[in-house]
């Protein structure tokens, strides 16, 4: 997937023109030219997952608002990476343990009589900060 350097300018492509076969090896006055094929290849939709072990490999929604998930959240950091936020519906009865290396960001918390929205970004080692959210 291609990325484009922060210090890198676009340049627009007309809509009538042929993006077969160009790609950001093209150069101009040692500029790259990104096509909207490259923009495009940058953006990634989300995979929607069943219950409450959270990896950070791609980005994902686990449960849904009309199946939320139930018991202790766990995660699996194998291969986890920086930038990914993970979206989890969850609710019970009583609040759900976490792993000993999330961090609660915020003062939100868990409401055990209502839905609650979990976000988390894995930041390093075995820390993932997290915080609550229930709709209003």
């Amino acid at each position: 997937m291609p990325t484009i350097p922060s210090n890198e300018q676009f340049v627009g492509i007309s809509a009538s023109e042929d993006l077969i076969e160009r790609g950001s090896a093209q150069t101009n006055s040692a500029r790259t030219i990104y096509t909207y094929a490259d923009i495009q290849g940058q953006s990634q939709s989300a995979v929607a997952k069943t219950g409450v072990v959270i990896s950070f490999t791609e980005n994902e929604i686990y449960n849904t608002s009309g199946a939320a998930g139930t018991g202790n959240i766990t995660n699996d950091l194998t291969g986890a990476q920086l930038g990914i936020v993970q979206k989890l519906y969850h609710q019970e009865g009583s609040a759900p343990s976490v792993p000993a290396g999330w961090v609660l960001m915020g003062s939100g918390t868990y409401s055990t009589t209502v839905l609650n929205v979990i976000y988390a970004e894995w930041c390093e080692g075995t820390r993932v900060e997290y915080w609550i959210v229930q709709p209003a």
